[in-house]
């Protein structure tokens, strides 16, 4: 099982990552399922679900701050549930 991603930077990894092979609309929820998190997600009680998507979207809407990503005006509601999207618009600082 892979562990929560903490940081903007591995969010970033994440995104990096999948974009070399197609363009995602990136959720909470993606990151989840693209960072290897599923198992983490389905063994979760709904307060702990509640706070995974809470510090990831907080995370997504860093890199948003830096121009890394773009946050869509609409939720999305590709991930679980409604969420922020953000489309990945800038290898500002990929290799770190």
């Amino acid at each position: 099982m892979s562990e929560l991603p903490q940081t903007a930077r591995e969010v970033k990894t994440i995104i990096v990552k999948a974009e070399r092979s197609r363009k995602y609309v990136w959720t909470a929820g993606r990151v989840l399922i693209e960072g290897g998190c599923a198992q983490l997600w389905k063994d979760a009680d709904a307060r702990d679900k509640k706070e995974m998507l809470k510090r990831i979207t907080a995370l997504l809407e860093n890199l948003a701050s830096e121009g890394i990503l773009a946050r869509r005006p609409l939720l999305q509601g590709i991930g679980y549930g409604q969420e922020k999207g953000f489309d990945f618009i800038s290898t500002i600082q990929s290799s770190s």
